[in-house]
């Protein structure tokens, strides 16, 4: 009865297979790489301080696609050019802005805080800045990469089972069983 069912196994296996590794070659890279002169190294905080005004903001989205901006209550976007790389200049005085970046269901939010030096309390290890352990840490892109890899290699070996010879596979079943 399987091998009546074996041929659209097999196909369903192969599309999955094919679709979720579309889907993640496609995930989108949306990051801010620059405020200004203030290179972020890859790193997101929930705060960033800039001692100057007016900057540019630099980042990495999905090649030739719009990316919005919102400062404030004020909405703006550019689009990446062909290698992916986007830059918005600002206009922006001394003070604090709310800043949401975003791309597709991709999003970047942050406060920041120009003409201002960062306090000296932020980043101490007072009892007050570690109460927030109990929060959950925000996965990041390498625990997809990690889910997808092995979703396909069991996808893979789905496949290779059900599109090998029906011979070889009743000796592995027949041997399963026995050793049960």
């Amino acid at each position: 009865m399987i091998s009546k069912y074996e041929k659209y196994i097999k196909s369903f296996s192969f599309v999955l297979l094919l679709l979720v590794m579309f889907k993640y070659s496609l995930a989108s890279t949306l990051q801010l790489q620059k405020i200004g002169a203030l290179d972020l190294g890859g790193k997101t905080y929930p705060e960033w301080w800039y001692t100057g005004t007016n900057p540019v903001l630099y980042g990495v989205s999905v090649a030739d696609s719009k990316v919005d901006i919102k400062i404030g209550e004020n909405s703006y976007s550019t689009t990446s050019n062909d290698s992916g790389a986007w830059s918005y200049p600002t206009v922006l005085d001394k003070g604090d802005y709310k800043i949401t970046i975003s791309q597709g269901v991709e999003t970047l939010s942050f406060t920041l805080h120009l003409g201002q030096n960062v306090p000296e309390n932020v980043g101490s290890t007072s009892a007050e800045s570690t109460q927030s352990a109990t929060n959950v840490p925000t996965t990041g892109f390498n625990q997809y990469v990690a889910l997808s890899f092995g979703f396909g290699v069991i996808l893979l070996a789905t496949y290779f089972y059900f599109s090998t010879d029906s011979k070889k596979k009743s000796v592995f079943e027949n041997r399963m069983i026995k050793e049960d």
